[in-house]
């Protein structure tokens, strides 16, 4: 099977988008196999715009795509894509494994709805996920001239997609916290709503039965978190850069409490570790 060239996908995909669905009914197969070559280019425009926004319309729209490419497709993100180049820091490899998790979110969106993943499925999903935001080190969010990576807020899509299934033991949750939670102690600087992303997967884990009191617990050893992390950095300015981090997801963390009037003690207890921070 020929794999289509960038232009060449690009092309296809503007005419799907546009309504023409003739090449795409003669070619399905090529295009799917094309889609998923070309899932990281750096061209911002075939990347997102084209490539993701034509697997959320064939996976969550139209349900085009079946549960057997799907479970393909997850095997595929999870042994070739998801920890491509994974070691590298500043690489056009970063988006590659950023929209994978996009992609591997889709899948466990139609999931939850249609419930086709086998429990063996959904555990190396799972695995594969934790492990990816456990390695992950690009947290760069948009990249001049080639748009958006994002890889840390991606991510965390995916991972909303795994709280919200009910094949997500209960037991797992508190080894997704420390997941969550150890997102916002990274040594770089966390600046384009990744806070965000990782509240609403607080929240979700909340709801779906996690103790609150664990996050309340957290919250107030965040200073002695810290301090270790302190101790260990080499860089005074990467230090400074982890409590950037905090401050801005306990602040966001609080607004959102106090917004829909949830959780005081926790509230409480961000408050007090603010003014030791």
């Amino acid at each position: 099977m020929n794999v289509l060239s960038e232009n060449e996908l690009k092309e296809a995909l503007q005419m799907m988008k546009d309504g023409d669905l003739t090449y795409y009914e003669k070619n399905k197969e090529a295009i799917l196999t094309s889609m998923v070559q070309h899932i990281g280019s750096p061209d911002g425009e075939l990347r997102d715009r084209l490539i993701y926004t034509m697997f959320f319309r064939l996976i969550i729209e139209q349900k085009d795509i079946d549960f057997d490419k799907m479970s393909e497709l997850l095997e595929t993100s999870l042994h070739a894509l998801l920890f491509h180049r994974i070691e590298e820091t500043q690489s056009d490899a970063v988006f590659t494994r950023a929209f994978t998790t996009l992609l591997m979110a889709l899948i466990l969106h139609r999931d939850v709805e249609e419930d086709f993943l086998t429990e063996d499925q959904f555990r190396k999903a799972a695995e594969g996920l934790i492990r990816y935001l456990q390695l992950e080190r690009d947290t760069r969010g948009y990249v001049n001239g080639k748009g958006w990576a994002h890889s840390i807020a991606h991510a965390a899509d995916a991972v909303d997609e795994l709280i919200a299934n009910p094949k997500l033991d209960p037991a797992s949750f508190p080894e997704l916290f420390h997941v969550i939670i150890n997102q916002i102690m990274r040594s770089e600087v966390l600046a384009h709503d990744e806070d965000e992303r990782l509240i609403h997967l607080l929240l979700r884990l909340l709801e779906r039965g996690m103790d609150s009191e664990v996050i309340h617990r957290y919250v107030e050893q965040l200073p002695h978190h810290l301090e270790g992390c302190k101790q260990h950095l080499d860089d005074e300015e990467k230090y400074w850069y982890v409590v950037h981090n905090v401050k801005t997801f306990l602040k966001s963390l609080y607004v959102r409490l106090n917004e829909e009037q949830r959780h005081d003690l926790i509230q409480q207890s961000i408050l007090v570790t603010l003014k030791k921070l």
